[in-house]
């Protein structure tokens, strides 16, 4: 009797995973971006309120909190939809028609997938940077957003069996 290998968990929930995290991720990011254009203030948390609505002000009117006039965030939000476009799109794609193209679609959204979560991940460490070195402040939102788009790449990584990992990664960067 013939056994076929069976899939990993992670294989198999990899995308719903990333796609869950980039909504987040975008929820999160419009939440900003809106507060930004709007000029709400955003709320930062019941402890040291003071403290962290002074912090988070700090860092969302920032010279770094705006680029070509627009919120940082958006761009963030933008970065986010596709995403969550590239990781649940070819979910809805599932037919016995056209097997070839649907195979060519998942593996260019995975390579997609990966070279987006690799950029964010490196884009938001760099402004995790400057909050730290620049800004002095704390942003959880700053930190909450660096560790989905760590999560998106780790998650892209890990979601796919990659012919050559080390290829695969030498790309992304």
């Amino acid at each position: 009797m013939i056994h076929k290998r069976s899939i990993p968990v992670i294989y198999r929930w990899a995308r719903y995973i990333i796609g869950m995290i980039a909504i987040s991720g975008t929820i999160l990011t419009a939440y900003l971006t809106i507060a930004k254009l709007t000029g709400t203030t955003v709320y930062c948390g019941v402890n040291d309120a003071q403290i962290l609505e002074t912090s988070c002000k700090n860092v969302l009117n920032s010279r770094y909190a705006t680029v070509f006039n627009l919120p940082l965030s958006l761009f963030g939000t933008l970065a986010y939809i596709s995403m969550s476009v590239a990781s649940l799109g070819p979910l809805l794609l599932k037919s016995e028609k056209n097997k070839n193209f649907i195979k060519k679609i998942d593996e260019w959204t995975w390579q997609f997938l990966l070279i987006g979560g690799t950029a964010m991940a490196v884009f938001s460490s760099y402004l995790i940077y400057i909050l730290s070195t620049e800004l002095y402040s704390t942003c959880y939102y700053c930190l909450a957003s660096f560790l989905l788009s760590l999560a998106l790449m780790i998650f892209s990584i890990l979601g796919k069996e990659w012919e050559d990992i080390g290829q695969t990664l030498f790309v992304s960067i």
